[in-house]
């Protein structure tokens, strides 16, 4: 009399350490993975456990609340489904060890993704990926490969599910053609639908401007802004006849303060060293200066330059023309405020507002990245433009915590220090900036400078009448 077929047994231990074979691709010991129910209350336990101690590594222990939803159980439904498919599929498969291979693999998910999303950071700090080369044909790679990190774990552990059931007892036919390649489809389906880090969540913390003034785009922000408006451009005052004097329009053209900040440092210097009171105007997107400050957009630039060009002498006054924000790899230049939509500025939109404007001399620096498309659109005799990058290059130092970009740094905080000429400011900030870049391996930024030659004498009359006034002031 043969004895009946006992069901093979097995620890989870050593499923676990069977999983190691798994997860490298080789066959597995025969008759391992015996399936239990008893088995995959503790796998859930260790998926939890391990989600929650990477969520919080990642998220940070302190503010943080643990959020028991569909992030822990809706795999191993998934998994189930996916297991009840193949063995429908196929009937010679084993239905339970399929569930139990693939809730082995659910286990290591967490991983997984803690990989993913510690990988791209480290990865987006070395100087290749922060400042890429040829980065305006690979800018759409660059944007993808983040992505794809993190999506390298998850896809590995498809294949790895998918190579076991592709050895599993099979009995071939058109049967095995058709789950085969939809295996890990619904593998990497399953296990891309959740983030088991999310069970671990910690509030976001409130924008610099949020915690300075607690203002928001209200109601009140809304209908305030053309008044704020219409009163800039009232305050602008005419120039005085047989007086050179400059003008000065700065403009913040995205949220974060760092723009901000420098736009306002830039406008309070030239009313310091070239005496351009009455004659400023400041136009900024940032919520701390919602309700004081006019927006920054192409529109407001528009009426801006024009009430300018009303109030210069145009064959003795000067334009400056301060232009701050991130730049576009197509060589806009960003207008962000939210909620609002506005429209980026291009060199040839700048060039036509300019030239409607009536502004005869002009002097315009744009800093922001790709800036250099903005040099030979605008630049001639009459015009010197300055842009802290090459059209192909990016310009540094913007993050929201700065005082300045690393560009208005160099060339306003430092080079105007020691010389009030434009081009031989700009001169030493090249030189400073083409140290500091090499310092920290990026890749060089290369400002570019263009144009303004018929403005020389006028430029030299300015830069002596300041150096008069600094030297009147160190006397008082």
């Amino acid at each position: 009399m043969t004895e009946p077929e006992t069901e093979p047994r097995s620890g989870l231990f050593a499923d676990l350490l069977q999983l190691g074979r798994l997860l490298t691709l080789r066959p597995v010991t025969p008759d391992a993975f015996a399936p239990s129910l008893a088995k995959l209350p503790w796998l859930v336990a260790l998926y939890g456990l391990l989600a929650l101690a990477l969520s919080i590594a990642l998220n940070g222990r302190d503010g943080g609340a643990l959020v028991l939803d569909g992030a822990l159980f809706i795999p191993f439904g998934a998994m189930t489904v996916v297991a009840g498919l193949l063995k429908w599929a196929d009937a010679r498969l084993d239905g339970g060890r399929l569930l139990l291979v693939f809730s082995l693999l659910l286990a290591l998910l967490p991983l997984a993704a803690f990989l993913g999303a510690e990988i791209w950071p480290l990865l987006a700090e070395r100087p290749f990926f922060a400042n890429p080369p040829f980065a305006g044909f690979f800018d759409w790679a660059l944007e993808a490969l983040p992505h794809f990190i993190a999506m390298l774990a998850h896809i590995w552990l498809a294949v790895a599910g998918t190579v076991y059931v592709a050895r599993a007892p099979s009995r071939g036919g058109w049967r095995r053609g058709l789950y085969l390649p939809l295996t890990p489809i619904a593998l990497l389906a399953v296990l891309t639908c959740v983030d088991p880090l999310a069970i671990w969540q910690v509030a976001e913390p409130a924008t610099e401007a949020e915690v300075e003034e607690g203002l928001v785009v209200d109601e009140e922000v809304f209908y305030r802004q053309p008044e704020l408006l219409a009163d800039a451009l009232a305050a602008v005052e005419a120039g005085k006849p047989g007086v050179p004097e400059i003008f000065f329009l700065g403009l913040a053209g995205s949220e974060e303060s760092v723009f901000m900040r420098e736009a306002i440092t830039v406008e309070q210097l030239f009313r310091d060293r070239y005496a351009t009171a009455g004659h400023s105007l400041l136009l900024v997107n940032n919520p701390a200066t919602a309700t004081r400050l006019p927006f920054a957009s192409a529109t407001a630039l528009t009426r801006a330059l024009r009430r300018i060009g009303e109030r210069m002498n145009g064959d003795e006054d000067l334009l400056f023309l301060f232009l701050t924000s991130h730049g576009l790899v197509d060589n806009s230049f960003s207008i962000k405020m939210w909620p609002f939509e506005f429209t980026g500025i291009t060199p040839e939109s700048l060039r036509q507002a300019l030239d409607a404007s009536g502004v005869k001399r002009r002097v315009v620096v744009v800093s922001a990245c790709y800036s250099g498309a903005f040099v030979p659109a605008l630049a001639d005799s009459n015009t010197l433009v300055i842009a802290a990058s090459a059209a192909d290059r990016s310009s540094f130092g913007c993050e929201a915590g700065n005082e300045l970009t690393d560009f208005g740094r160099a060339f306003f905080a430092e080079a105007l220090n020691e010389t009030r000429s434009f081009e031989d400011a700009f001169a030493r900030a090249r030189a400073i900036i083409a140290e500091r870049e090499a310092a920290d391996g990026l890749t060089p930024s290369l400002p570019q400078i263009g144009g303004g030659e018929a403005l020389r004498p006028l430029l030299r009359e300015f830069t002596q009448e300041a150096a008069t006034a600094d030297k009147a002031k160190e006397k008082e």
